[in-house]
């Protein structure tokens, strides 16, 4: 049986709690919890050891701290979950059942939500099910890192998540990367996790983060010659909810953007 880490990239959420505790329940049990912390503000050390958790401090945004904490782990698998999500018990076992019986190098599974308390928190909930209904099932380039589990070498081999990178676009960068290269990705959709979003409360903040990604991944399509991905996606229907017409009309200039900085 291969061994087992769960990745949990942290930075200042009290949510992380709910997300260790979920994972105490899984009927498959990960040999080891990690978490790789950018620089919490408060005692994240005691939650994580409340727990069972090992905890790295690895200052830097997301991608830093990633790729130092990809360094420090020996598990044969890596599973990655994010704070504000949490697990069911099946979670882990579904989602790495394809890598041991050699179906997959690596899987995603899908996300579920609560009620949203927000507009913009309902439009994060939409684009999230419209990604994962709609541009996943087509291909697995798209799929987010926050739920999704990998052969440890992949990373080795591919050289880490690029630095260059950020605003969860690399994530994108490294599936492109990976089917490239020859790896084989699989959506398992009974590996779902629940995904709280109700920390999207503004329509400003949703702009800004909106705008941060789309710029991101245009950036990451520019990099590896796959415009064609982001032309596809914009495709793919519509979402039924008045912010997507400012998501529309940002994404030639988040692109016009990305090509001035390349």
């Amino acid at each position: 049986m291969n061994s087992i880490t769960v990745l949990i990239t942290s930075f200042n959420d009290r949510r992380i709690s709910y997300t260790l505790e979920s994972l105490q329940n899984q009927t498959r049990k990960p040999d080891e919890i990690l978490v790789a912390d950018g620089g919490t503000k408060w005692d994240i050390g005691e939650i994580c050891s409340r727990f069972g958790a090992r905890l790295e401090v690895l200052p830097g945004n997301v991608v830093q701290t990633r790729n130092e904490a990809l360094k420090l782990i020996k598990s044969d698998i890596i599973a990655f979950i994010d704070t504000d999500e949490t697990a069911p018990e099946s979670w882990l076992g579904d989602l790495v059942n394809p890598i041991e019986e050699s179906k997959a190098d690596f899987t995603g599974g899908p996300t579920r939500h609560h009620a949203p308390k927000s507009g913009p928190e309902r439009y994060v909930n939409e684009l999230e099910d419209y990604v994962y209904g709609h541009l996943v099932p087509q291909s697995i380039v798209y799929l987010p890192m926050g739920n999704s589990a990998w052969k440890r070498d992949i990373f080795e081999k591919l050289g880490g998540f690029d630095l260059s990178i950020a605003g969860g676009a690399e994530d994108y960068d490294i599936n492109l990367k990976a089917v490239k290269a020859g790896y084989k990705g699989k959506f398992v959709e009974a590996a779902f996790l629940y995904h709280d979003h109700s920390e999207m409360n503004s329509y400003w903040k949703l702009a800004k983060k909106r705008y941060s990604y789309l710029k991101a991944t245009a950036k990451t399509y520019i990099k590896n010659n796959a415009l064609s991905y982001g032309i596809k996606s914009s495709k793919e229907g519509r979402i039924d909810h008045p912010f997507y017409i400012v998501e529309t009309l940002m994404k030639p200039i988040a692109l016009a953007d990305a090509l001035i900085r390349s």
